[in-house]
C-alpha cells in the first residue's frame, strides 16, 4: 500500500453533501432552461423562423443539465460507497474501489501530488442566482413596438392600401407592416436568459471542482487518480454546458444588435413613405371617395370608386397621377424589401449559430494538461475570468460521463 493516502471520513461526507446541493442547483438551471430560455412570445413576422429553433435549443440544454443532475446522484452514491469501503480493511477496499471508478484519463495526474492543489479547495456551496431577464422591456424595444403600433393604426396607410392593391394586386399593409411585426426585445431577453444560464452552470462547475480538488489533495494512489479523473470529466463537462449557453447568448445578442439597426432603418423608410407618397395616394383615394359620393347623390353610381376607374369615370390625367405615385411607392417598397432580406438573413444566422451548439460536441477537445493548468493558474471558476473562450471550451460537453 505504498504511496496510499485517504481523506478522513468527514471529508467524504462533506463532499457527498456538496454534490447533493449541486444536484439541486442543476435542477434549478434545468427549469430555467425549459422556461425562460424557451419563450417564443413575439417571434412573429420575420422572426417566425425562431419559433422552432428556440424550444429545440432549450430542450438541448435541459437535457444536458438533467444528465448532470443525475450525475450528481451517481457521484454521491460513489462517495458513500467509497467512504464505507475505507471503513473496511484497506486491502479489501482497494479491490472494491477499482470497480467503483473507471480508469483514469490517459496521462491524468494524481491531483494529490500536484503542488498547491489544496490551496483553495473546500466543501462550501456557492449559491446559483438567476435574475429574471429584463431585455424585452428595454427602451429600444419599446420605441420599436410603439412605432409598429402606430403603423398598424395609420389611417393614411389604410386609405392608400385599397388603391395600391387595385393598381398592383398587392397590399401595402402586407408588404410593409406584416413582415416587421414582432417583439424584437425577445431576442435580448433570450440573450439575458442564456447568459444567466451560463453563469449559473459555471458556478456549479467551479463549486464541484474546488470540492473534488480538496478531496483529491488528501487522497493519493491509483484509486485517487481514477476519482480525480472521473470528477474532472464531470466538472469540465458541466463547464462545457456553460460554454454552450454563453455561445447561444452571444448568437442572440449579435442577432439582436444587427436586426434592431435594420428594423429602425426600415421604419425610417416606411415613415418617409407614409409622409410623402402614401399620403399623396391617400389624398387621391379621398378625392375619389368624394367624387363617388357626388355621383351617388346624382343617382348615377356605381358605388365603388375603384369600379369608377374601370368604368372610365375618372380622367386620364388623374389616373396617370395615381400611376406615378404608385410607381414611386413600388420603388421605395423594393428598397424596404432589401432591408427585410437583411433581417431575414440575420434571423437565419441566429438559427444557424444555435444549431452549432450541438455541433460543438464534434469540435476538437482542449487537452487535459491545458485544462489542469487553467484550474491551477486561474482558479476553480476560471471560465468566469477574462480570456476564456466558450467557443473552444464548449467541446468539453463531450467529456460528460453517462448518467
Amino acid at each position: 500500500m505504498s504511496g496510499f493516502k485517504a481523506p478522513p471520513q468527514d471529508d467524504f461526507h462533506a463532499y457527498a453533501g456538496l454534490t447533493a446541493k449541486q444536484s439541486d442547483h442543476l435542477s434549478k438551471l434545468s427549469r430555467w432552461s425549459s422556461t425562460q430560455c424557451a419563450h417564443t412570445d413575439g417571434l412573429d413576422g420575420l422572426l417566425l423562423l425562431l419559433r422552432e429553433v428556440v424550444p429545440e435549443t432549450s430542450h438541448f440544454f435541459s437535457g444536458k443539465l438533467d444528465q448532470c443532475g443525475r450525475g450528481m446522484g451517481v457521484i454521491e452514491d460513489k462517495i458513500h460507497r467509497t467512504s464505507a469501503d475505507y471503513a473496511k480493511a484497506d486491502h479489501q477496499a482497494m479491490t472494491d474501489l477499482h470497480a467503483i471508478y473507471p480508469g483514469a484519463l490517459s496521462h491524468f495526474p494524481d491531483i494529490g501530488a500536484v503542488p498547491g492543489s489544496s490551496r483553495a479547495g473546500n466543501f462550501t456551496d456557492e449559491d446559483v442566482t438567476l435574475k429574471e431577464p429584463a431585455g424585452a422591456d428595454a427602451d429600444t424595444e419599446k420605441n420599436i413596438h410603439h412605432q409598429l403600433l402606430l403603423l398598424g393604426r395609420n389611417s393614411e396607410l389604410r386609405g392608400a392600401d385599397k388603391v395600391f392593391m387595385f393598381c398592383t394586386g398587392q397590399s401595402l399593409v402586407e408588404l410593409l407592416v406584416k413582415p416587421i411585426v414582432g417583439n424584437y426585445g425577445r431576442l435580448r431577453y433570450l440573450h439575458d436568459a442564456y447568459d444567466a444560464l451560463g453563469d449559473g452552470t459555471y458556478t456549479v462547475a467551479g463549486t464541484l471542482r474546488k470540492g473534488s480538488w480538496a478531496l483529491g489533495s488528501e487522497w493519493q494512489g491509483d484509486t485517487a487518480t481514477a476519482f480525480d479523473s472521473y470528477l474532472f470529466r464531470w466538472t469540465m463537462g458541466i463547464g462545457g454546458v456553460g460554454d454552450a449557453a454563453k455561445m447561444t447568448a452571444k448568437a442572440y445578442q449579435v442577432g439582436y444588435d444587427a436586426i434592431v439597426v435594420l428594423v429602425q432603418s426600415a421604419l425610417r423608410e416606411i415613415n418617409n413613405l407614409i409622409n410623402n407618397e402614401i399620403k399623396q395616394l391617400a389624398e387621391q383615394a379621398g378625392e375619389m371617395l368624394a367624387g363617388d359620393a357626388a355621383i351617388e347623390a346624382a343617382g348615377l353610381g356605381p358605388e365603388d370608386p375603384l369600379a369608377d376607374i374601370g368604368a372610365g369615370i375618372y380622367s386620364a390625367y388623374k389616373l396617370y397621377k395615381i400611376y406615378k405615385i404608385v410607381r414611386r411607392i413600388v420603388t421605395v417598397v423594393t428598397v424596404i424589401e432589401k432591408i427585410y432580406e437583411g433581417i431575414a438573413k440575420a434571423v437565419q444566422t441566429i438559427a444557424s449559430e444555435a444549431e452549432k451548439v450541438t455541433a460543438a460536441l464534434e469540435s476538437p477537445m482542449p487537452s487535459v494538461g491545458s485544462l489542469i493548468d487553467d484550474v491551477e493558474q486561474r482558479g476553480f471558476t476560471f471560465e468566469k475570468g477574462g480570456g476564456w473562450s466558450p467557443t473552444l471550451g464548449a467541446a468539453r460537453i463531450g467529456m460528460l460521463p453517462s448518467a
